[in-house]
């Protein structure tokens, strides 16, 4: 698998991940996914794997220290539910201060920071062999392709969720996302194809 400083490529997507962006972003996705009700951390990080890593991705240590941060500020609560057999679990609740913040955010759209690494790495490609170049763009590629199949797939994960949330019309939106990244991967497929194209006229 392809990696740009250290995540997969397929999951870049053409936003910049820096760290304070990040950040807010799993702020608020932690916040949406709570205000379609309450879960442990366990089931935000299981829905974060089923139904967002395909446009953001995050780890288990990520999710507990940033509810732990919305708990400081007041976004979300937690209780402790005893458990017979089984260790105790916290499950947490997005507060109504916490509401109100992801409601101010979704109203700040931000369709994305233009800066791309891998664009950045291409434009000084020169510097190596031209076929090692058409090979690395054979590789993210082929990448592509199966994100596009993996994507695909994430509709029926869909339909699951949907049968788990008061807002079952909800899922238009998360289908549109779905078609955002298919619809990327294609394309980021379809340049490659191209790129390789024009380098193999080179001095042909």
């Amino acid at each position: 698998m392809l990696y740009i400083d250290n995540i997969p490529l397929v999951e870049y997507n053409n936003i910049i991940q820096v760290e304070y962006v990040v950040i807010n972003m799993l702020k608020h996705g932690i916040l949406g996914l709570l205000n379609y009700g309450d879960m442990t951390g366990y089931e935000i990080m299981k829905v974060f794997r089923d139904s967002l890593s395909f446009f953001w991705t995050a780890n288990t240590s990520q999710i507990y220290r940033e509810l732990n941060t919305l708990k400081k500020d007041g976004f979300v609560t937690d209780i402790v539910v005893k458990q017979t057999g089984k260790p105790d679990k916290k499950v947490f609740s997005i507060t109504e201060s916490g509401r109100e913040e992801l409601k101010r955010w979704l109203r700040e759209y931000d369709y994305g920071n233009r800066n791309s690494p891998l664009c950045m790495k291409v434009f000084f490609s020169g510097e190596l062999p031209k076929e090692e170049n058409i090979e690395r763009l054979r590789e993210i590629k082929n990448e592509a392709q199966q994100a596009i199949e993996r994507y695909s797939s994430v509709f029926e994960t869909m339909k699951i969720y949907k049968g788990m949330v008061a807002r079952p019309e909800d899922s238009v939106y998360w289908n549109m996302t779905v078609e955002y990244g298919i619809r990327y991967m294609k394309m980021l497929s379809e340049w490659c194809d191209c790129c390789i194209k024009i380098l193999e006229d080179v001095e042909k």
